[in-house]
């Protein structure tokens, strides 16, 4: 989804939430002034939101593409993500409270032999006849069933007119989506591949990602910093976690450390499933110093089930959270499993490097105390001796 399209995205989904609020001051207190039974009439409020959300859903993965309109990996459930598998377009996520909702994950346009206000009208036309069959349940439960179907198409209704007015985005070219996919195994032969392409679509996209993998920390910062400066806050999430694993490398500036910060704040307030999988919050706790905090986010994130590089990415700021917390162990089984997940990243050559570093100081420490002991032991024994000699004589 293009930033343009994500921003009416979020702006659909306010004024969404706005009439539903109106309706529920309105059409709730109405009912319950003509005497309606309180319980019905929530039951009623859920069950028109569900079934319009249900249709909704069946019409974009029906009639919808006729129109124009394409859903980029459905959603299943409420709550944050607790499962996610990505691909270029398409995939699922499943949300820790496990209602039966279905949404799109993303929403984009599509070459069309319709139109996407005609197909508006068909899935108004849809909710109607959907809200028409729902007050034939009378009662106090079919008129707010009803009137709630009608409320919810508000958002839908709003998000298609405003996405007719976006420009839309060139197709990304197979090509480009062969460098995406190749990064996820092997980040030479992406980069091999990236070198060989023209400008044109999704070039951006895939360049940031090859140069996370092969440790341009500095060079994809500044490239991100760029276009979040513009007002383009879509990149901050790469410009954050490029800010942090360059701190840990040792070559971050105090500059560096507030633009992290900053970053941390924009990327913050991206849409959830686009940071589904990431280990944004448990980098912040990192450069908190909360090693314990970011051992539970870094563990998180891995659960997500997302790219193997984002999640490989996640194992490894794991194990750089433990080796920080002082378990060795669990540290070198955290890296083991970002080097099994994803691809053999500069990042994780870099924790490799820097475990066993550790690893060998702690060894060499050890021996120094053990030859430290020995040297006193042998000392006290020498002084015993010398104790002993007049005694004896």
């Amino acid at each position: 989804m293009s930033e343009e399209s994500t921003r009416r995205w979020k702006q659909a989904a306010q004024v969404h939430r706005a009439v539903v609020l109106a309706a529920l001051f309105g059409v709730v207190g109405w009912r319950l002034r003509a005497g309606a039974d309180v319980r019905w009439v929530v039951q009623g409020v859920v069950a028109g939101l569900y079934a319009e959300g249900l249709l909704w859903a069946a019409y974009l993965a029906g009639p919808g593409r006729w129109f124009g309109l394409r859903a980029d990996g459905w959603s299943f459930g409420v709550g944050a993500p607790w499962r996610t598998s990505r691909r270029l377009h398409g995939g699922w996520q499943l949300r820790r409270v496990p209602l039966p909702l279905l949404r799109p994950v993303q929403l984009g346009t599509v070459p069309a032999r319709g139109g996407l206000l005609p197909g508006l009208l068909v899935h108004l036309a849809i909710t109607v006849l959907g809200a028409g069959l729902l007050a034939l349940v009378g009662g106090d439960f079919g008129p707010v069933a009803a009137a709630f179907c009608l409320v919810g198409s508000v958002g839908p209704a709003m998000l298609t007119v405003l996405l007719r007015s976006t420009p839309t985005a060139a197709a990304v070219a197979p090509e480009v989506q062969e460098v995406t996919e190749v990064l996820q195994r092997d980040v030479a032969g992406a980069r091999r591949l990236l070198d060989a392409l023209a400008e044109g679509p999704g070039i951006r996209e895939a360049t940031l990602s090859v140069l996370l993998a092969e440790g341009r920390y500095r060079e994809l910062a500044d490239l991100t910093a760029e276009s979040v400066a513009s007002g383009f806050p879509a990149e901050a999430l790469v410009h954050a976690r490029a800010l942090a694993y360059l701190d840990e490398t040792g070559a971050a500036t105090d500059a560096d450390r507030a633009a992290f910060r900053t970053a941390y704040a924009t990327a913050r307030r991206l849409r959830r499933e686009l940071r589904a999988g990431t280990d944004l919050e448990a980098l912040q706790e990192l450069a908190l110093g909360r090693n314990g905090l970011a051992i539970d986010e870094a563990r998180s994130a891995a659960a997500v089930a997302s790219p193997p590089l984002r999640r490989s990415m996640a194992y490894a700021t794991l194990a750089l959270a433990l080796h920080r917390a002082g378990r060795a162990e669990e540290a070198r089984t955290a890296l083991a499993s970002a080097r099994r997940t994803g691809p053999a990243s500069a990042r994780l050559a870099f924790l490799t490097d820097l475990l066993a570093e550790a690893e060998a100081g702690t060894e060499a420490g050890t021996e120094a105390g053990a030859g430290t002991a020995a040297g006193i032991e042998a000392e006290a024994e020498a002084a015993a001796g010398t104790a002993s000699g007049p005694a004896s004589a």
